[in-house]
């Protein structure tokens, strides 16, 4: 269709107020107004001042666009405006910005102008020539409308592009980071992950990179710089993950390593610490001086292909080396050596903390990682002051557990981290907001929401408490099964509560796993994982467990207990 020819939808209703000669006339614009761009001249960067002003770019106003019928005047800011620039005169592959309907102009701080030349590609400390140009757009059946192109001179300084950074999912800076040791936007390195953290990588010149993101749930593996991305997400295990961020085909990779064997003059399993990134094995040394060893194992490969699911994940032999007294990783093992400097009890550690510098050594005491509880008790709930109730760790970062309790206490209720313990974790007394203190007395106990079973949810992390709903569980539905995300009510045991129980024919595999949707919210749900745990708010990839096609089962879940079973 051409632009003259082009009916504007947006008229419509103004055309209905507009008196026509005849019926039958037609409204029609030749589409957007060509732009005049200009700008504020040559730059050389001010590396010592990144907030000052650098570029200011500026063009004509095309926002008001003209019909054929001066009776009827266009709505204004209907053109979208994009700039485009690059570092060559063709636009062979531009960097694009959108601009603010109905603006003229745009400003970059000396940061903000580095980086976007950076990810062009000009060299560093030297004056090169940027392409900049407006591209309009009034619809997508018309053709854009191009500016002319304003070229300057920009001088960029140089960026470590040797380090990326490892956000959270708040873009919060972890402290953790990859290495691109030929600052080729390639970054790999060790990271100790939670099932399912979210995080971005953000390079050296601030370009931050997620997940493609879409209406059909996300790309995992294919990763995208652009506004519309998502944050990355690591699979359902938690653990060791060697992480290989490629921004240059766009992929990202996670090879989740289980478990690692030491063999040669010392033998053993060694044990993950996911704080502190390190393998560790304590061992009694019965002599000092050097020791030659191996350190091999079999990993699960992630990427663009498996996805996340767990049984697609490739088995990878996972090794580690010396090579010019630097540790190295691969697929084959080769010969360590470490200096043992005391008989005893001793720690060999593999630190992978700097992806720059990995570092295997012995050293005086058992180390041994501090493991994490996976259940916090309550008491007083129900007024048996018992330790049959507990809540269920969710969250390893930040110590949060959750579950269904059944509320129906008279004087309060704490948490306790040990069987038997009788420690209070309970009401902070000093303030009015949701807060626990350790070791508190029974006279700051929490007041319960109320009769009936709810979610309580308490962080040891955050020292807080609160509730997955403000309101009592009374309906419980399963989705997910057979790769159906229709909703089915379950049947409570009215003996138990926190017990469900329906009927489920397995007529297909169900490889994203199945959701436990409270009061028919998909905001309050727990998630099956494939040991046969139910888990807040997440869930695990792959078939539940105990799950065959062809087979009828009663499904028994209880979410009090964060359990589920499947029976014939």
């Amino acid at each position: 269709m051409k632009a003259t020819r082009y009916i504007l939808a947006s008229l419509l209703a103004t055309m209905a107020l507009v008196a026509c000669d005849k019926d039958g006339d037609i409204i029609t614009t030749s589409g957007a107004n060509s732009i005049e761009m200009s700008g504020s001249g040559d730059v050389v960067i001010d590396k010592d001042h990144p907030a000052g002003l650098a570029l200011t770019l500026n063009w004509t106003d095309n926002s008001r666009l003209t019909t054929n019928d001066e009776r009827v005047q266009a709505p204004l800011d209907k053109v979208t405006n994009t700039l485009q620039f690059s570092k060559s005169e063709d636009f062979d592959s531009p960097i694009e910005i959108l601009t603010e309907k109905g603006a003229t102009s745009y400003q970059f701080t000396n940061e903000n102008l580095n980086s976007l030349v950076g990810r062009i590609g000009l060299e560093s400390d030297v004056a090169s020539t940027l392409y900049v140009r407006m591209y309009s757009v009034l619809a997508n059946n018309m053709e854009p409308q191009y500016s002319n192109v304003y070229q300057i001179k920009v001088t960029p300084y140089s960026i470590d592009m040797s380090i990326g950074f490892v956000l959270d999912a708040g873009k919060t800076d972890t402290g953790n980071t990859l290495a691109s040791p030929n600052s080729d936007g390639i970054y790999s390195g060790f990271l100790g992950a939670s099932g399912w953290f979210n995080w971005w990588l953000q390079e050296g010149n601030g370009v931050l990179w997620g997940n493609v993101g879409d209406d059909g749930g996300g790309k995992p593996f294919v990763i995208s710089s652009n506004d519309l991305h998502w944050n990355l997400w690591y699979p359902g295990p938690s653990g060791c993950y060697y992480t290989v961020v490629n921004t240059v085909r766009q992929e990202w990779t996670a090879l989740y390593i289980p478990s690692l064997t030491v063999s040669g003059d010392i033998n053993g399993e060694m044990t993950y610490d996911r704080k502190s990134n390190k393998w560790l094995l304590a061992f009694e040394a019965k002599k000092t001086g050097t020791a030659t060893i191996r350190i091999s194992g079999t990993g699960k490969q992630y990427n663009s292909q498996t996805g996340t699911d767990d049984a697609a994940a490739i088995d990878t032999p996972t090794a580690f080396g010396m090579q010019n007294g630097q540790i190295v990783f691969g697929t084959e093992a080769s010969d360590i050596t470490v200096n043992i400097g005391t008989t005893g009890n001793v720690t060999l550690s593999l630190d992978l903390n700097n992806p720059k510098e990995w570092k295997c050594e012995v050293s005086e005491g058992g180390e041994t990682p501090v493991e994490v509880q996976k259940i916090l008790y309550i008491l007083g709930n129900d007024d048996t002051w018992k330790y049959d109730q507990y809540l269920t760790l969710y969250d390893e970062d930040n110590l949060c557990y959750a579950a269904a309790v059944n509320f129906n206490c008279s004087w309060g209720y704490y948490f306790s981290k040990e069987l038997n313990g009788w420690d209070h974790i309970n009401q902070d007394p000093s303030t009015t907001e949701w807060k626990l203190i350790m070791d508190g007395t029974d006279d700051n106990n929490i007041q319960a929401p109320g009769k009936g079973l709810y979610i309580a949810v308490a962080s040891l992390g955050w020292k807080s408490y609160w509730y997955g709903m403000n309101e009592p569980i009374t309906k419980v539905s399963y989705t997910g099964f057979n790769d159906n995300w229709d909703v089915t009510e379950m049947t409570p045991d009215p003996e138990h509560p926190g017990v469900y129980t329906a009927t489920v024919t397995a007529t297909a595999e169900t490889p994203w796993g199945a959701k436990i949707l409270l009061n028919d919210s998909w905001d309050y749900w727990f998630g099956t994982y494939t040991d046969g745990s139910l888990i807040w708010s997440k869930k695990q990839d792959g078939n539940p467990k105990g799950w065959e096609v062809g087979k009828t089962y009663t499904l028994t879940i209880d979410i009090c207990k964060c359990t589920y079973s499947l029976t014939e």
